[in-house]
């Protein structure tokens, strides 16, 4: 999903609070209605009942920064039952704490916890391509989110990627981008990141409900079942990347 990100980190974050994975479905409602539906538009939003579903049988963690009653930022990420890829599925910081680094110590605590673990093989992150997604004085500024995602080591996956509708309301999102957040050297050779990543596997599950008459799921999970391995594009190459439009 796309995600709200801080131009740039400006300073220290005004609170040291630590950050809590939250569970308890009031704390998840309450998050959810403060830092997320201010953030993003409803094509780009779950519910809050399949959020709360789906934080109940753990196929999605929320990691909160403050106090679940009055939280500063979270970072939600979807697992998958056939992949061991992760996905970075939303990321915002609440309105006056942005440009103070909260964002960075929330994503870059995130990633080194979820790449230590054995059982996890790549971060994946959806962004808006600045090319084809205006900033936006709430949603943010796609071409900073993508700095901000390169400083932590993104790169950007070599497939027409598009986010799927998140219910049958709403319409797909075009003009995206799928990255990779620091993956591992070991599933990197020649830069590609190799099948063993599970990337292929993870889209697959992600797009198992998406109509493929409708929507160009094909191309998407052909690039990624590529058996040498799927390109890893830097930021700088971003004029390389493919684009998926409305078919």
């Amino acid at each position: 999903m796309n995600d709200l990100i801080p131009p740039e980190p400006v300073g220290a974050p005004v609170t040291d609070t630590l950050t809590d994975i939250v569970t308890d479905p009031a704390a998840v409602a309450r998050v959810h209605e403060r830092l997320l539906v201010p953030n993003f538009p409803p094509r780009e939003l779950v519910s809050v009942e399949e959020l709360l579903e789906d934080v109940a049988r753990g196929s999605a963690t929320m990691r909160v920064v403050g106090e679940a009653s009055n939280p500063v930022a979270v970072a939600i990420t979807a697992t998958f039952t056939g992949s061991p890829a992760v996905l970075l599925s939303y990321v915002a910081i609440r309105a006056d704490q942005r440009g103070r680094g909260v964002g960075t110590t929330l994503l870059s605590g995130l990633l080194a916890g979820i790449t230590a673990d054995p059982g996890v093989s790549v971060v994946l992150a959806e962004v808006e391509h600045p090319a084809h997604h205006q900033a936006h004085p709430v949603h943010g500024d796609p071409a900073a989110r993508l700095r901000f995602y390169a400083r932590l080591g993104g790169l950007i996956l070599d497939v027409p990627y598009f986010q799927p509708p998140v219910d049958g309301t709403q319409d797909a999102v075009y003009g995206m981008l799928l990255l990779a957040l620091a993956p591992p050297e070991r599933l990197v050779r020649g830069q590609r990141l190799l099948p063993e990543a599970g990337l292929a596997a993870a889209l697959e599950e992600f797009m198992a409900g998406t109509d493929p008459e409708r929507y160009p799921v094909g191309p998407v999970l052909e690039a990624a079942r590529s058996p040498e391995g799927v390109r890893l594009l830097t930021v700088e190459e971003l004029g390389r990347a493919p684009v998926s439009h409305r078919p």
